[in-house]
């Protein structure tokens, strides 16, 4: 019964898996798009991606040795299945729904992977408990959740072993990005505001967040890579269970950031004493968030080699990740040169142009990935002007 395919079931290819879910077709919203969310088990085709790069960043971690990992949150079971197949991962998958857990037998034995993995039903927390006090050493838990990751934190961390990775999505967008303030203080204890690098400084409150988080559970965590796609933010970590790194990686990594509302200039501080109160009536102060470096620019070019060995790896993924290379080793948020040439009321040339006058000016400047008119440069703002008024 297993892998019977009923009429009102279909069978799609992910990676170098296959599984079963309902068919998406009974499940299309007016617009015409399929809605997961009302299909009677969860699967998200616009995750592939999120779940492609997963793989490829825990085999470059475990460097192609097997790996211990569970994932509290399956669905269908397609990243664990996947994390099986691709990445020499094998452990649990659970998920609270009993349908899920029908499915996630089905998708095992379909792909022939009874060895390697073992579905469970379970509530998240409860499961991830379990393995707390269990005794077995965890390497990965993937944590993808619908909405805030912030409830299964805790949970998440204790498991882990001495030197583990973990691997987190949040999709509440919306509050990380300031548009609803009210869960963003609620949710992630920062009163924010909307500004041009608002896409950054949204995964700086979630990266925050986990490192305290972590470090409350003596646990030390350190990012590897770090992105905004669509409508998620997703970051892998490596842990280190120890007090004292835990206490430095904090006292180094969190703090503020300046904002000035006049010119745009923004830079990060260790505490608002810094800024003299008075100094400028138009100066945010933004946190507490991460204030160290978003990721590890080399381990993404391992990352990027180890995609480029797989042909069904899409060129978008090997894409996104080189430009995440380039942009991971300037510490210094994103500015919007669209709004740069607004504030002068000068014409504006091509992103491109003057992204190459900064780099003669002797700086860094790249492309960022969180927005199209956005620029990664070290320039300090004065620099930006004296450029801007040579237009």
């Amino acid at each position: 019964m297993y892998t019977n395919v009923f009429d009102w079931e279909e069978i799609i290819v992910e990676g170098l898996a296959k599984i079963i879910i309902p068919r998406r077709e009974l499940f299309i919203r007016p617009d015409g798009v399929y809605e997961p969310a009302w299909s009677p088990v969860f699967y998200n085709p616009l995750m592939e991606f999120n779940r492609s790069i997963t793989v490829l960043v825990t085999t470059t971690y475990f460097n192609n040795k097997d790996f211990f990992f569970i994932e509290p949150l399956s669905g269908t079971g397609i990243r664990g299945i996947r994390l099986a197949l691709e990445s020499n991962g094998y452990g649990y998958i659970n998920d609270v729904d009993p349908l899920s857990y029908y499915y996630m037998e089905r998708n095992i034995t379909l792909n022939n992977i009874r060895e390697k993995l073992i579905p469970t039903i379970n509530e998240a927390n409860t499961f991830l408990n379990n393995f707390t006090f269990s005794g077995v050493i965890v390497d990965y838990i993937d944590i993808d959740p619908y909405g805030s990751p912030i409830p299964f934190i805790d949970s998440a961390i204790r498991p882990l072993g001495k030197n583990a990775l973990i691997g987190i999505t949040a999709t509440d967008t919306g509050p990380l990005t300031c548009s609803h303030k009210q869960k963003t203080l609620r949710r992630y204890g920062v009163r924010c505001q909307k500004i041009d690098f608002g896409k950054e400084l949204g995964l700086r409150i979630l990266l925050y967040n986990i490192a305290f988080r972590a470090a409350s559970n003596d646990v030390a965590v350190y990012p590897l890579i770090s992105y905004q796609h669509k409508y998620y933010y997703r970051v892998f970590l490596k842990t280190v269970r120890s007090g004292n790194e835990s206490y430095k990686i904090m006292d180094k990594c969190s703090g503020y950031i300046v904002y000035n509302l006049e010119n745009l200039d923004r830079k990060f501080i260790k505490e608002p004493s810094e800024v003299i109160i008075g100094s400028n009536q138009k100066t945010l102060i933004i946190g507490p968030i991460w204030i160290c470096s978003l990721g590890d620019s080399a381990f993404i070019k391992k990352v990027v080699n180890e995609g480029i060995k797989r042909e069904y790896m899409s060129k978008e993924i090997i894409d996104f990740l080189e430009e995440l290379a380039r942009e991971t080793d300037i510490n210094q948020p994103y500015i919007r040169y669209d709004k740069l040439f607004g504030l002068h009321k000068k014409n504006m040339p091509s992103i491109h142009s003057f992204i190459e006058l900064i780099r003669k000016h002797g700086y860094e400047a790249y492309r960022t990935h969180f927005d199209p008119r956005g620029i990664k440069t070290n320039a300090p703002i004065e620099t930006l002007y004296e450029i801007i008024s040579s237009f």
